[in-house]
């Protein structure tokens, strides 16, 4: 299975020390942190019902801004990436916006 519907990056001015954040996901939701490389990190996201969600990239930029962008995992018209939909798009958005308020990531 793939991913379907690549939203596009939100860019998000930051200093450029590494952000640190407190993220709360709900109970039935764990989440998996993988980094890709030295400035990127991959937030994969588990449904205990609707299986993965989803990913979170979060990419730290030398010019002190960094990416944030959310992929829903499935295909798109198929039922199940709507249901995941509907769990993802809430959690990513939250992310993004407590991106914006924290001074560091990691």
């Amino acid at each position: 299975m793939g991913y379907e519907n690549i939203r596009n990056a939100t860019r998000i001015e930051r200093e450029t020390e590494p952000i640190t954040m407190s993220f709360h996901l709900p109970s039935n939701i764990t989440a998996q942190r993988k980094p890709i490389n030295a400035t990127t990190y991959a937030y994969i996201l588990h449904h205990s019902e609707l299986g993965q969600l989803g990913q979170i990239l979060l990419s730290a930029c030398v010019t002190g801004r960094c990416n944030v962008t959310s992929l829903v995992h499935g295909h798109p018209g198929d039922q199940m990436t709507e249901r995941r939909r509907v769990v993802f798009e809430p959690l990513a958005r939250t992310f993004a916006e407590q991106i914006q308020l924290e001074k560091n990531f990691s």
